[in-house]
């Protein structure tokens, strides 16, 4: 026999290598440990049970450092060290535990687990993919493997290895969290919401689902309703680090800044290198003013953290702020990048080289911008400087006409850097990926081509109703279609998933397009309900006061927003004087009106509001005929201008 000469049959080996591993396994079931590691083992299991997983780790320290020979406490010592996203904690107890006899097929799951989150993806996969680990750590193994795909980018192999997962446990609570994040990734917001919702049917004290449908509830209405989702969590699990990081941003969201610091100085308690932690601390202190401070906090971010676009953001404003232009440029520069169709980044990043001398590649970065319809007046008026700065008197004139009267208007995507026919292509290969069609519909829509937009928009809806993204541009199309209504019924099918600021802009313009002002006043009002501190909430709130003339209210929202952006903003004066006039309250409105005036006295809207507030006031009349007629020479189409010139002509008596 072959086995006679030393030598054994492969089936012959696979046996024993499995009786080898049977006994391994018995071994360490059968092992007797130490009974004041036992005590301490049981405490610890009895922390875990009530999600304290760091009262749990301490006292799994305790029972390993009684009993050094325990396997099995080294096991779970590496799976409460993975519910606290500690990697290299879960590996040094992994591999004890392997050197004391536990087989390695029994801890493949978690071990691929901790290089999932140390960032080794293959080896990750490897790991999880393992053809002998058992049946019963099948369903953890694949609920990691689902994440280390999404991370790598293969979204339907993320799909497959879910999907095997609940063949196995279809009601695993964590697996239906992460379900939802995997439909988050794809951009189907309706269906993570879903998904997040069961998750927490199956278990309501999910600590990881509470925190999702929590970061789910912000984008779908706002920061003020997911503050209980979180404290929610903090009830189940008062350390967890993750939920204070989201509560303590979410606070900084709804401007609770107080209670924001509040949470930060208790993760670094917690975690003293926690990024977000000093992220917060840093936004705090910048929006102080303290830009020193907030700049001394900015290295304690890390580069991966401090490289994101959040906390580049910061950076940038700090440095801008602290008259350190080509530093703030090389942040923006950065970050127009990583977003290039974000149209407040280009205009920070112009503004910032416009300040530095740069004016030529100010102009160039804002020149895609500042000529559309829908551009507000600051960035057209930034543009005119540029020009002006370059020499362009006369380009620059005309932009400067046009910011004369400022709007609110919904800011459109730029137009996508791509031909026609190579979007289309990708919009065939890819009907359903919101991120293939909605280049190609917008491309239709920039070319005037409504029809064939509809079209793939509609395609698109087929099977992504709970798509964001899809929603919004089917609105998109409607409006540019004229079907008001259509759009509207878009829009709101949009809210229900995400009441954001893009949002609520196109509801608000779709409704007045439509004449339901009472409707557009609802949603404002509705969307500043849960986010409180919006900026761009806060000032369409407060003109929507000033035209329904309701001037105290708005001389209050008014106020609000100039504690945030200061007294340099000429229109925000002039709208505040308007308030002020409207409560006849004179010397305020002139107070206010002249601050505006002084602010931009070539603004066709800060000299008529200071003329018609001195001529209303009595106050001066020949002053408010001098602005009034430099106003009607600055607009002399405009009717309204005329008519208030008209009036402080006959007040002093000319004809």
């Amino acid at each position: 026999m072959v086995a006679a000469r030393g030598k054994l049959s492969s089936s012959l080996k696979r046996l024993l290598y499995a009786a080898v591993l049977a006994s391994m396994a018995t071994a360490s079931s059968a092992y007797k440990p130490d009974s004041d590691a036992k005590a301490a083992y049981d405490r610890a299991m009895a922390f875990r049970a009530s999600l304290d997983y760091r009262s749990a780790r301490v006292e799994l320290m305790n029972a390993t450092a009684q009993d050094s020979r325990w396997g099995q406490a080294f096991v779970a010592q590496a799976e409460v060290a993975l519910e606290l996203f500690d990697a290299v904690a879960a590996r040094a107890a992994l591999d004890k535990a392997t050197s004391l006899g536990v087989p390695e097929d029994e801890t493949a799951h978690l071990l691929g687990h901790a290089h999932w989150l140390l960032g080794d993806l293959e080896h990750a996969r490897d790991l999880l993919s393992s053809k002998t680990m058992p049946v019963k750590n099948r369903p953890y193994a694949d609920r990691i493997l689902g994440r280390v795909y999404i991370d790598m980018g293969d979204t339907i192999a993320a799909e497959q290895a879910f999907n095997r997962a609940l063949k196995l446990t279809p009601n695993d609570s964590k697996l239906w969290t992460e379900i939802a994040r995997f439909r988050l990734v794809i951009a189907n917001q309706g269906g993570a919401i879903d998904a997040a919702d069961y998750a927490l049917k199956l278990d309501p004290n999910n600590l990881r689902a509470l925190e999702l449908r929590g970061r789910l509830v912000r984008s779908q209405f706002g920061v003020v309703a997911a503050l209980p989702w979180f404290e929610r969590a903090l009830q189940v699990s008062p350390n967890d680090v993750p939920v204070l990081e989201e509560y303590g941003a979410t606070l900084g969201e709804a401007g609770r800044y107080a209670d924001m610091l509040a949470q930060a100085r208790k993760i670094i308690s917690l975690d003293s290198n926690n990024a977000r932690a000093f992220y917060m601390q840093a936004v705090i202190a910048a929006r102080a003013g303290n830009y020193d401070l907030a700049r001394r906090l900015i290295p304690r971010l890390g580069r991966d953290f401090g490289d994101l676009p959040g906390p580049l953001l910061l950076s940038a404003i700090i440095e801008y702020e602290s008259g350190n232009w080509n530093i703030a440029v090389d942040h923006f520069e950065k970050l127009v990048e990583m977003q290039p169709s974000n149209n407040k980044l280009r205009t920070l990043l112009a503004r910032a080289m416009h300040k530095s001398g740069e004016h030529q590649d100010a102009w160039d970065v804002i020149a895609p911008i500042v000529d559309r319809p829908d551009t507000d007046s600051y960035t057209i008026m930034l543009g005119a400087r540029i020009l002006e700065a370059l020499d362009e008197r006369k380009p620059a004139a005309g932009r400067l006409d046009r910011a004369i009267y400022p709007s609110i208007a919904v800011s459109k995507p730029l137009a996508v850097r791509q031909s026609l026919a190579g979007a289309a292509s990708e919009a065939q290969r890819y009907p359903r990926n919101a991120d293939a069609v909605i280049p190609y519909v917008r491309l239709l829509l920039a070319n005037g081509d409504t029809s064939a937009a509809r079209t793939q928009a509609n395609r698109l809806l087929e099977g992504n109703a709970g798509v964001f993204a899809a929603q919004l541009v089917s609105g998109d199309v409607e409006m540019a279609a004229g079907n008001v209504d259509g759009a509207i019924a878009a829009y709101e099918r949009a809210r229900k998933i995400a009441f954001a600021s893009p949002t609520m802009l196109r509801l608000v313009a779709a409704y007045r397009a439509k004449g339901n002002n009472a409707a557009a006043s609802k949603t404002i009002s509705e969307f500043l309900n849960f986010n409180p501190d919006s900026l761009a909430g806060q000032r369409l709130w407060a003109f929507d006061l000033l035209d329904r003339g309701q001037w105290a209210d708005a001389i209050n929202w008014l106020q609000r927003a100039r504690v945030r952006l200061g007294y340099n903003d000429a229109i925000l004066n002039a709208n505040i004087a308007r308030a002020y006039a409207g409560a006849k309250k004179w010397d305020d409105a002139v107070r206010e009106a002249k601050l505006a005036y002084r602010v931009h006295p070539a603004n066709v809207m800060t000299t008529q509001v200071y003329g018609k507030i001195l001529l209303a006031s009595g106050k001066d009349k020949k002053g408010a005929y001098n602005l009034l007629r430099k106003a009607n020479k600055l607009a002399p189409d405009n009717k309204e201008i005329a008519k208030d010139y008209a009036v402080a002509r006959k007040a002093l008596g000319k004809t």
